[in-house]
């Protein structure tokens, strides 16, 4: 039989269990107490019987509770208990955000907001291994900027740093480096001054670090997370002097070799659509986000209809007939300064 109860804040003694169920770098205490501007933490401890089978972590703001167990798997009837106990037992909650699940549900009044992808390269055991299965000229092109990069940056050296071997100097260089390389294309950069100092606070945990330097120069780099045996891609980048040698991709392939050499399962390079990431072997791994509301209503309508239109667009980027209209915004963009962002994330 299942039962459910409900306590404040973060579960901060179920931390092992969150990492070893959810197997997901944003569903920790760490990182909700970091990157989270909460107001009114609860987790809800799920039991079968004895057994604990889910710790629910959610935030009320308002009308609305922001589910907080992302980049996971929930059964959708857990999901459902979940819903029918908050609507009951927080009367001022009118609507539940869900973000980035990797379960699709069909589930009473909720819309469908976001669908994307997180895409995942399932690892080798070895690195050759790894190599073996590139294609022949993704094989050959990195062979190539390798062996360039190093004929020309002998005294270059490769550095992998983890947890609280990390400098907050390391994290805020790779995300400068990741602002002036967006910026560079002419889109709009996302991070900044408190993305340094949130990645260096969650790095001290579970960071991890791969860059590379010359002449005492960080020209490139990476900043990761390791969690049961998986490592998440969070921010690459690279000095744009160093483009013609592919540095951020050799980085990230340094990096690949280094969770291989660990003897991890998978390695995410997360949300956002790249051709380096299908070179690399990524699969793209569906992610759902919902807003699951209380009520019906015009509202309602207004979200079902954007839901609709948001799947019909999504299944006609999926084919031939989307690529001239790809193209088209990419070279608009390089024409441009204007933010495409809306464009890109519907198309791109």
């Amino acid at each position: 039989m299942v039962s459910v109860e409900c306590f404040k804040g973060l579960p901060l003694e179920y931390e092992s269990f969150l990492i070893e169920k959810y197997d997901s770098f944003v569903t920790t205490c760490r990182y909700i107490e970091i990157f989270h501007s909460a107001t009114d933490l609860n987790h809800m401890l799920v039991h079968d019987n004895d057994n604990l089978i889910e710790v629910l972590i959610f935030d009320n703001k308002g009308d609305t509770t922001f589910f907080l167990n992302s980049l996971s798997f929930i059964k959708q009837e857990l999901i459902e208990i979940f819903k029918n106990y908050l609507f009951t037992n927080f009367p001022q909650i009118n609507k539940i955000e869900l973000s980035s699940s990797y379960m699709d549900y069909s589930l009473e009044k909720s819309i469908l907001t976001i669908r994307s992808d997180d895409f995942i390269i399932t690892l080798p055991s070895t690195m050759d291994g790894y190599y073996l299965q590139l294609g022949s000229s993704t094989r050959s092109n990195v062979r190539k900027h390798k062996n360039k990069f190093l004929r020309d940056y002998p005294q270059s050296i490769f550095i992998i740093k983890i947890g609280t071997e990390i400098e907050e100097s390391i994290v805020d260089k790779i995300i400068r480096l990741n602002f002036d390389r967006i910026k560079s294309k002419r889109e709009v950069p996302h991070a900044n001054h408190n993305d340094t100092i949130n990645h260096f606070k969650y790095s001290q945990h579970y960071g991890c670090v791969a860059y590379i330097e010359v002449d005492g120069e960080i020209i490139a780099g990476c900043i990761a997370y390791i969690l049961n045996g998986s490592m998440y891609s969070y921010f690459l980048s690279h000095d744009n002097n160093y483009s013609n040698y592919n540095a951020g991709q050799l980085c990230l392939l340094y990096l690949i070799e280094i969770a291989i050499e660990k003897g991890f399962s998978d390695f995410h390079l997360l949300w956002g659509k790249c051709d380096y990431k299908t070179r690399f072997l990524a699969k793209p791994r569906p992610m759902y986000s919902y807003t699951i509301l209380n009520y019906r209503g015009l509202y309602y309508l207004i979200l079902k209809l954007k839901e609709s239109i948001s799947r019909i667009l999504y299944k006609f980027k999926k084919t031939k007939y989307s690529i001239p209209v790809r193209n088209a915004i990419k070279y608009i963009q390089k024409k441009s300064t204007k933010d495409l962002s809306k464009f890109k994330y519907i198309f791109l």
